[in-house]
């Protein structure tokens, strides 16, 4: 799901209002299924917000490391369900 540049989205609302066709082609799955695991409380919502997080800062890490800023002037986060400042 980070193929996508809505890097200050959340990360259901990139899945389910931005970049459906991408989340089906990378998933296999619809919005409707995901709609429906929402639903079922498949997702722990803390954990996955920790988790979008914690990649997010890795990769920027790495990039930087290698002298590439992808996403240059970004100042939030979209994590899973939330949105938070970068620093």
């Amino acid at each position: 799901m980070y193929l996508t540049d809505f890097r200050e989205n959340t990360l259901q609302d990139v899945i389910t209002k931005l970049e459906p066709p991408l989340f089906a082609a990378v998933t296999g799955l619809t919005v409707k299924d995901f709609d429906l695991l929402v639903r079922l409380k498949v997702f722990n919502t803390e954990q996955m917000n920790q988790a979008v997080f914690a990649f997010r800062r890795y990769e920027d890490a790495s990039l930087r490391y290698t002298g590439i800023d992808s996403h240059e002037g970004l100042t939030h986060y979209g994590l899973y369900d939330t949105v938070v400042g970068r620093e």
